[in-house]
């Protein structure tokens, strides 16, 4: 699985593609913020919940469905800020959804129920160069900066290039001011 850092810049920078003008600050903290969640099973281990486990760890959280959830409270309980709710819908789903994606693209671990509940299968994608970040404190080590290396890579680049790209394309023309 990626850094939470790094899920949290992906869900932020997808939202370059949904904004409207001058989002408020919470647009942007909605994205990452929906990005990240998904990792909240871990809490489950100290509840004896197995990894493998629907309710574990890249289990149901991971899902699209869940994904599908979560967007719909943030969106139509107004936390992400005031606008047209499907659209608000549609950037927190895909951020969210990010969240599995990317850690299907991982060289590791027990997969991904991006399917859940409907179907129990753990997914991988077949390109994973994304090496798995250690977790808690073991991500500020010599091999979570090594990792997260990779992820800048990998994820930030994109990310501010997506960022650069739809600023670029957003942008007026000459004639059009």
């Amino acid at each position: 699985m990626p850094s939470v850092f790094s899920h949290a810049v992906a869900g932020a920078a997808l939202g370059t593609a949904f904004r409207r003008p001058s989002p408020p600050a919470r647009f942007w903290l909605a994205g990452a913020a929906c990005a990240a969640a998904p990792d909240l099973d871990v809490l489950g281990r100290g509840l004896g919940i197995p990894w493998g486990h629907m309710l574990g760890h890249r289990g149901i959280t991971h899902s699209f469905a869940f994904a599908a959830v979560l967007a719909a409270i943030v969106a139509w309980t107004g936390v992400a800020g005031p606008g047209r709710r499907a659209i608000l819908w549609l950037f927190l789903f895909v951020a969210t959804a990010s969240h599995g994606v990317l850690d299907a693209m991982t060289d590791g671990g027990s997969g991904v129920a991006l399917l859940a509940p409907f179907d129990s299968t753990r997914y991988f994608l077949p390109w994973r160069p994304i090496p798995v970040s250690p977790m808690g404190f073991r991500f500020f080590s010599a091999y979570g900066l090594e990792v997260f290396e990779h992820e800048l890579v990998l994820i930030w680049l994109p990310a501010a290039l997506l960022i650069g790209l739809t600023w670029l394309w957003r942008m007026p023309r000459a004639g059009e001011r």
